[in-house]
């Protein structure tokens, strides 16, 4: 794999590297947080074949937007080997708003320079990808897409904590399709 392109974005303080795999454009966002290395890799899918090929579906009543959807993967980088492992990283304090700020600016950064229709990614559920996890991954990405906002209790104490506030501009609409063993959300403009 060539990266083609390699440029820093000041406006947001991250790394965009362009390279094409399975004849495919993807970027790939990079930042440190903490002691760890992160990526983002957004993947252009321009048409509906490619698109339900991978394994995605369109929520019922709704069509595949025209200016197409942007595929997000993101994960820990330690190297290519280890890419897709998508395992849990525990954080002490706010490590894990570091990295969910920095991950939204990439989508962010992204969006302002490709014009997507929106952006669609997975959540795998179930024992293995849930373990160590205070909270299962699916819980945490419907709350942040705002498809959740009921009340919630700290483990330790029983008391309630605030309703979940949606991390999406109010322009953005996410939707959810559950399939057997993960969670597709499609986020559309």
């Amino acid at each position: 794999m060539r990266i083609e392109e390699e440029i820093f974005l000041e406006d947001y303080d991250i790394r965009r590297k362009r390279f094409i795999y399975d004849r495919r454009v993807h970027h790939s966002y990079v930042f440190v947080a903490g002691n760890e290395t992160y990526t983002v890799i957004v993947s252009n899918l321009m048409d509906e074949q490619t698109f339900t090929r991978i394994g995605y579906r369109m929520p019922q009543g709704l069509f595949f937007p025209v200016n197409g959807l942007a595929e997000v993967c993101f994960d820990v980088f330690d190297g290519l080997a280890c890419l897709g492992d998508f395992r849990h990283v525990s954080f002490a304090g706010l490590g894990s708003a570091v990295v969910l700020k920095n991950t939204v600016l990439a989508l962010i950064a992204y969006y302002e320079s490709f014009f997507t229709g929106g952006f669609v990614f997975q959540a795998a559920s179930g024992e293995i990808v849930d373990r160590n996890r205070p909270t299962p991954l699916e819980e945490i990405y419907d709350a942040m897409l705002g498809l959740k906002n009921e009340l919630r209790y700290n483990h330790r104490t029983g008391l309630s904590k605030k309703a979940p506030q949606p991390l999406i501009p109010a322009c953005f609409r996410a939707y959810k399709v559950v399939t057997t063993g993960r969670a597709c959300y499609v986020v559309l403009r």
